[in-house]
């Protein structure tokens, strides 16, 4: 009876340990922006196939229909999740959020053109590399100018 409640007791302590952990990591910035660039990603990759690869659409302007796409969920979720600013500045926020992103997207696009058509990546590759690419170019004007409290 003794080594029941002693798992017990360390089975709790282990679950708690892990909860606070889990609770210290989606408190650090940086790891919320990338959970919900994860997210995005992954809706850009899924957006990006379907597109172009199941509608037929050529990939440049698959590539922008994406980006419109997944860039409305990310700005909800930066600015709410990510960011936290809850202030009444919802306007001027997405107006610095659209600039960044449109600012981003034009890098996007100049470089899926480079990477598909000169350098012969299929456009997949090219969206995945554009994503690590350009994520630490959009988290820091995000955080320094777009959410910036």
């Amino acid at each position: 009876m003794l080594k029941s409640n002693k798992k017990k007791i360390f089975s709790k302590k282990k679950e708690d340990f892990f909860n606070r952990l889990l609770t210290n990591i989606t408190q650090i910035r940086a790891v919320r922006f990338l959970g919900v660039g994860g997210l995005c990603a992954a809706l850009s990759i899924l957006c990006m196939y379907m597109f172009t690869s199941v509608l037929v659409i050529n990939y440049l302007i698959s590539t922008i229909i994406t980006i419109i796409t997944t860039n409305f969920i990310g700005f909800y979720l930066n600015k709410y999740y990510t960011f936290r600013t809850h202030q009444k500045r919802f306007w001027r926020e997405l107006w610095k959020y659209y600039s960044v992103m449109m600012s981003s997207y034009v890098l996007n696009v100049l470089a899926m053109y480079v990477l598909v058509d000169v350098c012969k990546i299929w456009y997949l590759w090219a969206t995945i590399i554009l994503i690590f690419v350009l994520t630490p170019y959009n988290y820091l004007f995000h955080k320094l100018w777009s959410f910036k409290k």
